[in-house]
């Protein structure tokens, strides 16, 4: 996995379930190396590693595949039934159908439905007992992890035309661009996501048994941190970066000509995005950072020189912008 990092809201989500389940939150965080932080902390992230860490444990002491957020349970197991059962499918239509199926059988935690409108088709979720679900880690893991599943099933990334969310834009609504590139509208109805109703024709394309093996074994990764076939310029050049020295970053002109775009055009097209390679660089130096202060034997310097600054002071000026805490603070905390 890249040096990739991940708010701390999630991590407190978890924590929120597991002290509502009566079990020893602190003690779970310290077995996955990650900090007991109280109060709010939203600015803080963590290495998604030690996240996918504490996403198996919660899974385990709560013996339910969706992290103690639902009533009833989701019986262990049920994901990779279910993923056996869809990927022998014929096309995504009848994936979808038969998934879907699998899972009301199993609970009636929340209910799915494939609406058909006049082109589109809007996968559509009710959560039975959405107070269970304060943090909407359910709600987003849900449709996420549907869409994913999908694309990796037919190879290929299900563009979504729109995610609707039957709550007010939370406070963590910046990470939403990266779960749901899409136009996103929140106080709906619905949970829902939309998509051309041609994908559903699509065949599925035949794995092998090892294949959705390491599939499987890779899981949160897969559904909550690798995009698809993500064909952002955004996506391309942080994989152009991750071929370069973890220090040295390439030249905006290189990274055009390596995309066969003019400056010009490339500095548009980010724009359009929502970003720029300035913020693109920013947030692989922040998360770089952030994974080597969790290693303790590295100097303040080091780790300055591997997140691509050239001297300690530049690097520490930069830190306490991205997260509102020096890197010493911060190494203290965790």
């Amino acid at each position: 996995m890249k040096k990739n990092t991940i708010i701390y809201h999630y991590v407190q989500a978890l924590v929120n379930s597991l002290n509502r389940h009566g079990k020893d939150s602190k003690a779970i965080l310290a077995n996955c190396d990650i900090p007991a932080f109280s109060g709010n902390n939203n600015e803080l992230r963590i290495p998604t590693d030690n996240f996918v860490k504490l996403l198996k444990q919660t899974i385990v002491e709560l013996d339910d595949e969706h992290f103690g957020l639902v009533e009833p349970a989701l019986p262990i197991g049920s994901f990779f039934y279910a993923s056996h059962v869809m990927s022998s499918c014929a096309n995504l239509g009848k994936a979808l159908e038969l998934g879907i199926g699998y899972y009301q059988l199993n609970s009636n935690a929340y209910k799915i439905e494939l609406v058909e409108h006049i082109d589109e088709i809007e996968f559509r979720v009710s959560i039975n007992k959405p107070e269970l679900d304060p943090d909407h880690l359910l709600a987003e893991f849900v449709l996420n992890a549907w869409h994913r599943f999908a694309s990796w099933m037919i190879g290929k990334n299900i563009l979504l035309k729109s995610a609707s969310f039957n709550y007010a834009p939370p406070k963590h609504e910046s990470e939403y661009q990266y779960l749901f590139p899409c136009l996103r509208k929140f106080d709906q109805q619905w949970l829902s996501f939309t998509f051309s109703r041609d994908y559903l024709a699509m065949p599925i394309i035949k794995k092998n048994t090892g294949e959705l093996e390491q599939y499987l074994r890779n899981t949160f990764q897969n559904l909550l941190f690798t995009p698809i076939d993500d064909q952002s310029l955004t996506a391309k050049i942080r994989l152009i970066i991750e071929g370069y020295e973890e220090n040295n970053f390439p030249t905006f002109t290189l990274v055009a000509d390596k995309l066969f775009m003019t400056e010009k055009t490339l500095r548009a097209r980010l724009n359009k995005e929502g970003g720029s390679y300035q913020k693109i660089k920013d947030y692989m130096r922040r998360d770089s950072a952030i994974y080597y202060l969790t290693k303790q034997n590295l100097s303040i310097a080091e780790i300055a020189f591997k997140s691509g600054f050239s001297e300690p002071s530049g690097f520490i000026r930069a830190f306490k912008k991205w997260t509102g805490s020096t890197p010493t603070a911060y190494r203290v905390k965790e």
